[in-house]
């Protein structure tokens, strides 16, 4: 099987990671978090030039957030996803960046860091925001653990109270 000797000529390198054929043209690594930018450095040089994309799990009650680096390889025309594990603390959730491994990275670290509070260290712009605007910052609304209801009524400041005569809340 073809994923097989892919996987195998990745981890003849890369020892420190597990692979697993998900199913044809689909194989999963899964990788420490502090050897991910040299994981993804190797799975670009073994063909794997585009990233897809890379996505976070939120797993609360394990304390940890998934990164899933999507990837895909025109030469070998497979999918390969890298998966590690990061604590979910704030003050903890760090990454280092791989936008200077794959460019396109860099929009993928905004979103992660929008919406679950992820930071990619060496992204200088982290800060700056991307799709929540200023006030919005510090949110991370994609969090398993946010409160939308109560979000929305300190925004809009919806009142707990029920108008009888009208039928509907006090706005």
């Amino acid at each position: 099987m073809r994923e097989q000797a892919i996987i195998d000529g990745i981890l003849t390198e890369a020892p420190y990671a597990e692979g697993k054929v998900r199913r044809e043209r689909r194989v999963e690594f899964k990788v420490p978090a502090d050897r991910i930018r040299d994981f993804l450095k190797l799975l670009r040089e073994k063909g794997f030039e585009l990233m897809l994309q890379i996505t976070v799990v939120d797993w609360p009650k394990d304390g940890e957030y998934e990164l899933v680096y999507q990837m895909w390889s025109i030469e070998h025309r497979t999918h390969a996803m890298v998966r590690t594990r990061i604590p979910r603390e704030l003050d903890k959730a760090r990454m280092p960046t791989v936008r200077d491994i794959y460019p396109v990275a860099e929009t993928y670290e905004r979103d992660a860091h929008d919406f679950f509070g992820v930071y990619f260290e060496g992204n200088e712009k982290m800060e700056m925001p991307w799709i929540l605007d200023d006030t919005e910052q510090g949110l991370f609304p994609y969090r398993k653990d946010f409160d939308m209801l109560a979000y929305v009524k300190k925004k809009y400041m919806i009142l707990d109270r029920f108008d009888e005569n009208k039928d509907n809340y006090v706005i």
